[in-house]
């Protein structure tokens, strides 16, 4: 393949498709790795390695619920996307051309959007039975007061751990 196939191929425009894709799949991924609570915290991959053989292999496992429920940080994730995506959608200036460049999202944007996400995390964090929120999650969502004069701002955690805001934060990057 030449290197302009290649370019051209990594260039395309993301659609929603791809959007959804990477959504799901993360989702996927985190139940996957979760499993109902009992290899987040597993820190022996010999011993997750070894589970996972005796289920028949990955191929052979369904994730699905209830056995394999995602955890916080994809519920939190989907808040993130869920804030992300408000706005309304508005035709371009020509509205006979159909094309799929021819829309745009005027969402939320500055403090506003900011007040939205963190208006979605607290509504996130009622969706957390079965799921095992660390407490630095569980500190920084009650810190939040969205509709507040800054109450999107967290005061910095210096005893913070985990890496919640990475696996929360992948959808940023696809908007």
């Amino acid at each position: 393949m030449s290197l302009q196939r290649v370019l051209t191929y990594l260039c395309r425009p993301a659609t929603l498709e791809h959007y959804k894709a990477a959504m799901v799949l993360s989702g996927a991924g985190d139940a996957l790795g979760y499993r109902n609570k009992l290899w987040e915290y597993n820190e022996s991959g010999p011993a997750i390695h070894q589970e996972v053989k005796e289920l028949g292999g990955l191929r052979n496992i369904s994730v699905e619920l209830p056995h394999w429920p995602v955890s916080d940080d994809t519920v939190l994730h989907l808040a993130t996307a869920e804030g992300l995506a408000t706005g309304e959608v508005k035709m371009k200036e020509d509205p006979f051309n159909l094309s799929h460049l021819n829309f745009s999202l005027l969402g939320k944007t500055g403090e506003e959007l900011l007040h939205e996400v963190a208006a979605r995390y607290v509504e996130g964090m009622k969706d957390m039975d079965g799921r095992a929120p660390g407490p630095s999650s569980i500190w920084g969502v009650s810190q939040l007061k969205p509709g507040e004069e800054g109450g999107f701002r967290v005061p910095y955690n210096d005893q913070g751990t985990g890496c919640g805001a990475a696996m929360r934060s992948m959808c940023i990057g696809l908007r």
